[in-house]
């Protein structure tokens, strides 16, 4: 995924919040950040990073205080580390150097994918992480229930969702969460989080052959940085539609984006427009719905 900021259809959301800014119409407020790389210090891990630190460690068989180092020896090799513009160009030259193995063909992307899943881990390791609270619009609006499933279609490393699942679960809800994207080396990293919080986690596998896996009754989907990165977003919007309950909430972003490497559907005027006409509440300008309650 490239790090390249991205355009917003209304020159309005989340990538044009400042963090202590994150107000909506209506004056709510949400925690939601924007889902790429922030400049803060590796000397100030986030829960995610610490989590790593910890996976990696397992996997290799070393001691957290090793697979720290290495980390950290990872992060020093390039100026900046890996949130910082060398390691954007680095990045984008793999993409260059490695399309003869497979490029963003609709026969190849999910290769791709797979084939850059550990510079994509890399850069996904220092996402931000949101911070929720009781009155958040996201929160307030599963206020009530005694359980709740959330999903996150085309997870990445799935900060938003399972910040949440973890802030719920401390709130005394019953939170399952389900994750569906390719099968890359995070989906090791998802699962060992999942066993290592108690959280209840499927990992649904999206494939060449069922790229959109069936999915359960779900509270709210988190498609953050999503739907530009399919073929058919209508059809995943459809499948999505299906599974969320009456007055489940979408969380995504529908703006336009850059054409870029992976960005195979930056115009996303159509499924703005199928959003529209299945009636779902525009909570926040092309990033916050709310399904509509059967009649």
């Amino acid at each position: 995924m490239s790090q390249r900021d991205l355009i917003t259809y209304r020159k309005r959301g989340l990538l044009f919040w400042r963090s202590r800014d994150r107000v909506l119409a209506g004056g709510e407020s949400t925690a939601l950040v924007r889902s790429r790389p922030s400049k803060h210090s590796i000397s100030r891990p986030t829960r995610t990073q610490e989590y790593f630190v910890e996976w990696n460690a397992e996997r290799l068989g070393i001691t957290v205080a090793e697979s720290r180092a290495r980390y950290v020896q990872s992060w020093n090799s390039i100026p900046k580390g890996h949130s910082g513009r060398a390691f954007e160009h680095f990045h984008g030259r793999c993409y260059d150097v490695f399309k003869v193995f497979a490029d963003d063909s609709p026969r190849e992307v999910m290769d791709a994918y797979k084939l850059h899943g550990h510079v994509h881990f890399l850069n996904m390791l220092t996402y931000p992480e949101p911070q929720w609270f009781e009155e958040d619009a996201v929160v307030k609006r599963l206020r009530g229930k005694s359980s709740a499933t959330i999903l996150d279609f085309g997870c990445g490393l799935a900060q938003q969702s399972r910040t949440l699942a973890e802030y719920l679960r401390d709130e005394g809800l019953q939170v399952r969460i389900v994750l569906a994207d390719i099968p890359t080396v995070r989906k090791d990293f998802l699962l060992w989080w999942g066993k290592n919080t108690g959280i209840p986690l499927t990992f649904l596998e999206c494939s060449p052959e069922r790229p959109i896996p069936d999915l359960p009754p779900i509270d709210i989907c988190f498609a953050l940085e999503f739907f530009e990165h399919v073929y058919d977003p209508l059809a995943y919007f459809a499948r999505i539609d299906q599974a969320l309950t009456g007055g489940g909430m979408l969380v995504t972003n529908m703006s336009d984006h850059h054409k870029d490497f992976m960005h195979v559907s930056p115009k996303l005027g159509p499924l703005r427009q199928a959003v529209a006409a299945s009636r779902y509440a525009e909570i926040f300008a092309n990033f916050i719905y709310q399904k509509p309650n059967p009649a």
